[in-house]
């Protein structure tokens, strides 16, 4: 069961490393409206015929990370100071 609960942990970890890539990834476009865009358009879809089977639950998690890169690519936009030229 350790070896389980290791594992969980380790998963839990990388979630957060990859949501944090998908929003640098997404960063690397020319605005932040492309950002935005490019993330909802990466974000993979659900089966059509979803049961909630765990693979299934797994990929709402991935659709879950870019949900969140897509926040946090929003709270750094909208920490920018407006220009007023």
């Amino acid at each position: 069961m350790n070896d389980f609960i290791e594992w969980q942990s380790e998963v839990l970890k990388g979630i957060d490393l990859w949501t944090t890539n998908l929003k640098n990834e997404a960063l690397k476009q020319k605005t932040y409206k492309g950002a935005i865009n490019y993330l909802n358009k990466s974000r993979p879809d659900l089966p059509r015929s979803y049961q909630g089977t765990a693979s299934e639950q797994f990929q709402s998690v991935i659709r879950s990370m870019f949900d969140e890169a897509k926040k946090m690519v929003y709270d750094e936009a909208q920490s920018q100071e407006i220009n007023h030229e």
